[in-house]
Order: C-alpha cells, then sequence, then structure tokens
C-alpha cells in the first residue's frame, strides 16, 4: 500500500468519526478557546505587515495603470501576403491528405 492511500484512508476514518462524534460542538469550542488563547509572536505580526505592506505598495502601482483611460482607440493592421492559385491548390490537397473519409466533391 503506498504512503498516501494510507493517509487517505486515516483522514476518510477521522472525518467519519468526527462527523458522528457525541460531544462534537464541545470539541469545537475547546479548540477554539485553545487556539485563542495562544499569544501572537513578533514573527507572526511582522509577516502580517509586511503582506499589507506588499498589498498597500501593489495597490499604489497597479491601480492608477489600471483606470487609465485611453481617448484614442488603438488602431490595428492586419496585412496577409497574397498567394498564388498554384499555392492555394497545393495547400487544398495537403489539407485533404490527412483525412479518412473523403466529403469533399473530387
Amino acid at each position: 500500500m503506498k504512503h498516501d492511500d494510507f493517509i487517505k484512508q486515516v483522514n476518510q476514518k477521522l472525518d467519519g468519526l468526527a462527523q458522528s462524534h457525541q460531544h462534537k460542538a464541545k470539541v469545537m469550542n475547546n479548540v477554539l478557546d485553545r487556539i485563542q488563547q495562544r499569544e501572537s509572536t513578533r514573527y507572526g505580526m511582522l509577516k502580517m505587515s509586511g503582506f499589507a505592506l506588499a498589498a498597500a505598495i501593489a495597490g499604489f502601482v497597479v491601480l492608477p495603470n489600471a483606470a487609465t483611460m485611453n481617448e484614442k482607440p488603438d488602431t490595428q493592421v492586419v496585412s496577409a501576403p497574397k498567394l498564388s492559385p498554384q499555392m492555394v491548390e497545393d495547400l487544398e490537397m495537403l489539407m485533404v491528405l490527412g483525412e479518412d473519409k473523403v466529403p469533399h466533391g473530387s
């Protein structure tokens, strides 16, 4: 049995037991109380403040660039080279070459 299959079976078993537990609400409240009692560390606060600073900088950089309105629309020109009639026929023959059934007239 692979390691992933074993972990999957253990998780399924624990999920089933958790769903049918008699004192589910009491256990959840106990877990939440213990989590809330933990003191936040300086490292956690430093990570959050760094994330907030990065989000603020991104807002200052991205938002003005996204809100810029162009009054003059951009024009695009598409140029396609002209194919000779012989090249068009050759391309059509190549397209038909790989087909199993021929639904064409010729």
